[in-house]
């Protein structure tokens, strides 16, 4: 495929620092959560965008302050008249490796105008971006590796975006490649914007300290709460527990066919506790190597609170390692969660491929950001 090179503003930042925000438009749930500047288009660097192969970029520097969610510059994707399947979308070759090591998580910041979402169709919608990074090999630096992480869903407005590295994916980043997809029926039509691409310190699993424990589903009572068309348990198996002493089991096996929120679910497991004032949900799952359908596959839940339900969406995860699936907040959801009574869960898959194994959930909890700052090695 034929490639525009396009020199366009960003900086390879290396210095460890929190978040802040110059526009209150863009979310950042996390802010007293250390991290690490990858990409914030204020100073020169190769970004190339051609996913049709027309021979004509599709990126440009955008300076409208309503796009930027941090310093005075976001990248411009005129994606009019694109649809389906596209890898890549678009590509960020920095100019020199940086290193990332002790760094699990990706993050990026993606406005999308709601008239760019072609609002006037009838058809179904689905807009979404899966990271392809390749960093340098720990042994030899010469040698590189591309990593593939999972598919995350995106709407009108801002969309705080956050993958999982794979697990001992943290030597040095030289490619950021972003592969998309939407209806074939239903393309863009208009630019979305793409800012304040990072990696943050850590991983975001287990409980950190700006976070309140939910449900750390410890209680085997729990259990009885739950009904549905697969079958859970209380897991005891310490290698499926990422805190405490035990983890909800969700047995998947058999389970098939497309999009459904038929899979288990608890309406009310008695009082938990107010986190009205959260900006995020977030729960950790582990699907073990082999569970997971043959083809593309993903998983996500909804929280049920005295004031309603707040929903997420259904993501691609890592197997064999824990994920961190996130429920951005705002704060009109956060108002519903005055009590949260319960969850449950939503799957999305080839409807060829069939679950071969159970998944397992720990540790929903709320951030509620304070003033104190994270440990190092959090």
């Amino acid at each position: 495929m034929k490639k525009t090179t396009l020199v366009c503003m960003l900086s390879a930042g290396l210095a460890l620092l929190p978040v802040v925000s110059a526009f209150s438009a863009a979310p950042n749930p996390t802010p007293t959560r250390q991290s690490k500047l990858l990409v914030d288009f204020e100073t020169d660097a190769t970004v190339t965008s051609d996913p049709d192969g027309s021979g004509t970029s599709r990126a440009s520097v955008n300076t409208t302050a309503e796009f930027v969610a941090e310093g005075t510059k976001s990248l411009k994707l005129d994606f009019t008249d694109l649809a389906g399947w596209h890898d890549p979308y678009f590509v960020i070759d920095l100019a020199q490796p940086i290193d990332i090591k002790g760094h699990q998580v990706l993050a990026m910041d993606v406005y999308i105008p709601a008239e760019s979402l072609n609002p006037d169709s009838t058809e179904g919608a689905w807009w979404q971006f899966t990271p392809h990074i390749t960093t340098t090999n720990a042994g030899d630096e010469s040698q590189t590796t591309e990593t593939s992480l999972g598919m995350r869903q995106m709407a009108a407005g801002w969309n705080h975006l956050v993958w999982d590295l794979k697990t001992g994916i943290d030597t040095k980043i030289t490619r950021i490649a972003f592969a998309g997809n939407t209806n074939d029926a239903r393309g863009y039509t208009g630019p979305i914007y793409v800012d304040n691409i990072r990696v943050y310190e850590g991983t975001f699993a287990g409980l950190h300290p700006d976070e309140k424990l939910i449900q750390g589903f410890e209680d085997a009572a729990v259990k009885d709460a739950f009904s549905g068309s697969q079958t859970v348990e209380i897991n005891t198996d310490k290698q499926f527990v990422h805190d405490g002493n035990s983890s909800l089991k969700i047995d998947l096996t058999g389970a098939e066919g497309g999009w459904t929120s038929d899979v288990v679910r608890a309406d009310d497991w008695g009082t938990t506790l107010d986190v009205s004032n959260a900006t995020a949900l977030h729960l950790d799952l582990f699907v073990p190597e082999g569970s997971q359908p043959e083809s593309w596959n993903e998983l996500g839940y909804v929280v049920i609170g005295e004031g309603g339900e707040v929903w997420g969406t259904t993501v691609g995860i890592l197997p064999g390692q824990w994920n961190t699936l996130i429920i951005n907040l705002t704060p009109e959801q956060a108002k519903m969660l005055t009590n949260v009574k319960g969850i449950y869960f939503l799957r999305n898959q080839d409807s060829n491929t069939p679950w071969r194994g159970p998944v397992y959930v720990d540790n929903l909890r709320a951030v509620v950001p304070t003033q104190a700052q994270p440990t190092a090695g959090e």
